[in-house]
């Protein structure tokens, strides 16, 4: 009990320093605003499974830097935090998206884009999805990777 306490305190220290790390520069920063979508499906996010539904993609904190992302529920009922990194484009896309990769049924979320950003974020590939795409690689599954969009609003 008492090391399960000890690892949790170091698991949330640990991500506020690095949130704290990313309030340095605000250049190049692309979530100053949430990224709001509709998900169609059940996705995964740092080895935590959600349900279909509204989500939004923001910083960790109000005054954070892009580096840990807080992926919500719009009721606020389930989150997770990643850690990211950064992206770049020549053609910014026209509308909030987020990029999952999918094995067999399973969608692991991959990159967020805000509307009209040259800059998003990539999410780190966690366990789980590891573990996906060994399994099909393993059963020799021909298509081992599909990528889907999902375009969302600000609201």
């Amino acid at each position: 009990m008492k090391s399960q306490i000890v690892k949790t305190l170091l698991r949330l220290s640990f991500l506020m320093a690095i949130a704290a790390a990313g309030v340095v520069s605000a250049h190049g920063q692309s979530l100053r605003n949430p990224v709001r979508a509709n998900v169609p499906f059940d996705f995964i996010v740092a080895d935590k499974k959600f349900s279909a539904g509204d989500y939004y993609i923001s910083r960790a904190g109000t005054n954070s830097g892009d580096l840990v992302l807080r992926v919500s529920s719009v009721t606020g009922n389930r989150g997770a935090f990643q850690l990211t990194s950064g992206l770049r484009t020549s053609a910014p896309k026209k509308s909030d998206t987020l990029i999952f990769h999918q094995y067999g049924d399973q969608y692991f979320l991959s990159e967020v884009w805000p509307a009209g950003a040259n800059a998003g974020r990539m999410f780190f590939e966690s366990r789980g999805e590891r573990e996906a795409r060994a399994s099909m690689a393993t059963n020799n599954v021909a298509t081992q990777l599909r990528t889907v969009s999902v375009t969302g609003s600000r609201q």
